[in-house]
Order: C-alpha cells, then structure tokens, then sequence
C-alpha cells in the first residue's frame, strides 16, 4: 500500500500520459463489455463521497485534502485529484495540495503510513481547514472498496462518510494498469493556486503564503499572510504562519537558531541588532495572537518558544514548552527544543532528560541523539557523547555536527 507523497515536478510528457489515461478510462466506462461486478463506477464513488463530505459542511467552508492510500502512488494522486475537483464543484475550497511538503516537514510528520485523527487535526489548523480528510482504495478481491475518512477540526470528531463499493470491472482494470504505466507521477496545478494569479479569499492568501515560504520568499509570504489577515482577522493560522515567516528571514540573516517547529538545532543566544529583534518580537507578537484565538494548539507554542529561545529568554521559552508539552505529550520536538533551552542555560541533566525522553518517542530523531551527545560532551562523560554521535550517524550519515562532536570527542577522551 502506498500513501501519496506530494511530488511538485511535472513535464508535457507525463501530463500529456495522464490525459491519454482518463481518456482511455472514460471511453472503457462507456463501452465496457464483459467483466462486471456489483457496485459504482470509480468515479461515482467518488462523487457520492464528495456529496457526504459536502452535507457536513456549512456555508463557504474550506477543507484539506492530505493523503490516499491505494496500491499505487498515480492511482492515489487521481483520486485525491478527482476528490478535489468534486468538492470544488460543490463550491468547497480545497486547501492547495501542492504545499503537503511543506506543510509535513514543519509539522515535522511523515509523508508516509496513516495519518492518525491527531495530526489530522493538527494540519487542519496549520491550514485553516474546518476538516481533514484522508482515503482508502483497498482490493476486496471480487470488488474494491473506497473508504473516505473526514475529520472535523474544531472538535476532533469523526464525520460520517460512506464506505462505497467500486466496480471490478473491465474499465477499472484498464484504468489501473495504465495508471501504472506512468514513470512520474503527475501533479498538475489545476486547483491550486500560482504566483502569477492574485487569490480572492483568505484561504487562498495563505496558500500563495505558504507556496512563497516554501521557496524561501519570506517577503512575499509575509504580504500574503497579511492579506489573509485583513480579510479573515480571526484565522490563527495566518498568524501563525506570518510570524513563522520574520521569525525564519531573521533566523536566516543571524543564524542563530531556528528552532520553531521541526527545525530543532541549538541555539547559541548570538547577538542581535535592535531592529532583528524587533523583528523576533512581531513574531512573537503573531504567535500569541494566535495562541489567543486557539489557546489549545501544541505548534502555536513551539513557535512561540523558538522565538523565545532564539531571543536568549531561555525561561520563557521553557513555559512555552511546558504548554506545548502538556498539550501533547507525545510531541517529541517539543523536549528536544525544550532541552536546547536548558542547554543553552548549562543545565545539562534537564537538558539530557529531555533528549532522551524525545529519543523514547522517536528512538530514529537523529537532532536529538547529537544534541545529547554535546550535553554529555560538556559534562565531560565522553563515552556516552561518543554513543550518542554515533548513533546520531547511523541514522544520518550527512550530520556534520555530530561527526564533529564525535571527533572532539575521541580527541578528549584519548587525553
């Protein structure tokens, strides 16, 4: 089973192979003979799916469509492609999937195996959608069946969509094979949203937002997320994503940290100018607007704290960690940074507990691993910092602070 991952790469060649493929499906639908089987075509599963997911909804409403498990990754992209389109003719907005990459890695989730009711909503509020939704196409044998789950946002229930039975047909398995066929799979900017074309509602703001903080045009981003303000004041994740935004121009400009979100390396409390700080403090600001309008999301306080920590306020960056720790014990990368704050406090025994309590919830967080090892580097237990580089390697031969760590190291313990 395969879990589409976003590929953002796509040429004449296999956009064209995708429009030979529905062609060859949709005429295999028409003038199929033979082969049968019970149940709805392909895409009227899909269809009646949309038309649940719709009947939940309420006026102008804005969903995400973040993954579908089938048996190929070009399978799975046309149905969330299908989805989509469906629910955008029932005049759904449809957050752009093109941005999942980005919005996985910051949330700092995998882009593979299930996607559990709990980061569901969790990505329902980075991307101000009121309900995630997430699919199955399983082979039954004599038939296939379409299971569609949607999870609401604001309450973290369940909605009740259909599980439908898709016909094993002659059309389907011409669909499939060709579907198969295609070396790259093709992801098209049809619903998305572009550079060029200017977005008419604060959803959209924040999709080109989130595109332009993807390619590190935090400028642009910063304007967009500002328009999504002005036309939604109380959506937090613009907010969220706007001091993400000055939080990472500055982070890139003092190289001081970065520690929001995933991104979790230690900070060295590095001067700052006046107006650099300024900046920090606008993000900070942002962040605790939106803590206002969601006091209950565990990633509003992990941003806050790694403003916080980047700031040299080690104290108040720990309470937000606390929050973001007492919100959802199992967010591992809020020990980490919480660690990097008792660290860059000296307070190492707080800062180990910590990356090992990260470890135990993730036992492959290779940040963590290093940034134990220096902790146990400047308490001076050389063996155990020589453990942790090592094992910080296994899982990341590329790490080239735990290779330097793992060096000194050796050269203190040979002493």
């Amino acid at each position: 089973m395969y879990l589409r991952s976003i590929k953002l790469k796509t040429n004449k060649a296999t956009v064209c192979g995708l429009i030979a493929v529905i062609t060859l499906f949709l005429l295999t639908a028409c003038a199929t003979t033979g082969g049968g089987g019970s149940g709805l075509s392909l895409l009227e599963a899909i269809e009646e799916a949309a038309d649940k997911i719709a009947e939940d909804l309420s006026g102008k409403s804005r969903v995400a469509v973040v993954a579908f498990e089938s048996h190929s990754d070009n399978l799975s992209d046309y149905i969330m492609e299908e989805l989509i389109g469906a629910l955008f003719d029932r005049k759904i907005e449809v957050a752009d999937r093109q941005n999942l990459d980005y919005v996985f890695k910051e949330l700092n989730l995998q882009m593979s195996g299930d996607v559990s009711d709990e980061n569901a909503v969790s990505i329902g509020k980075f991307l101000a959608a009121e309900m995630v939704i997430t699919g199955q196409l399983r082979d039954l044998g004599s038939t296939y069946r379409l299971m569609t789950t949607a999870v609401r946002v604001e309450t973290a229930t369940r909605a009740s969509v259909p599980r439908l039975s898709v016909r094993r047909d002659r059309a389907m398995a011409q669909m499939i094979a060709a579907l198969s066929k295609q070396q790259t799979t093709v992801r098209t900017a049809k619903y998305g949203v572009s550079a060029d074309a200017t977005p008419q509602t604060a959803g959209t703001f924040l999709d080109r937002g989130i595109m332009f903080a993807s390619r590190g045009d935090y400028e642009m981003a910063i304007a967009d997320f500002d328009e999504a303000i002005r036309i939604d004041p109380n959506m937090s994740a613009a907010y969220i994503l706007r001091g993400r935004a000055l939080f990472a121009s500055v982070s890139m400009v003092t190289n001081v940290g970065a520690n929001f979100s995933g991104v979790d390396v230690i900070s060295t409390g590095g001067e700052i100018t006046a107006e650099q700080g300024r900046v920090y403090d606008r993000a900070i600001a942002d962040f605790t607007t939106a803590i206002r309008l969601d006091p209950n999301y565990a990633h509003t306080y992990l941003e806050r704290g790694g403003a916080y920590t980047d700031k040299g306020d080690f104290d108040r960056a720990i309470a937000d960690y606390n929050q973001a720790i007492g919100l959802d014990p199992n967010l591992d990368v809020a020990y980490c940074n919480r660690g990097n704050a008792y660290y860059n406090k000296n307070d190492y025994d707080r800062a180990i507990a910590d990356y090992t309590s990260a470890i135990r919830l993730d036992p492959n967080y290779a940040t963590a691993y290093r940034n134990r090892g220096n902790a146990y580097y400047f308490k001076k237990d050389y063996d155990r910092a020589i453990a942790d580089y090592e094992a910080a390697l296994r899982i990341n031969p590329n790490n080239a602070e735990a290779k330097l760590g793992l060096k000194n190291a050796r050269q203190a313990r040979g002493r």
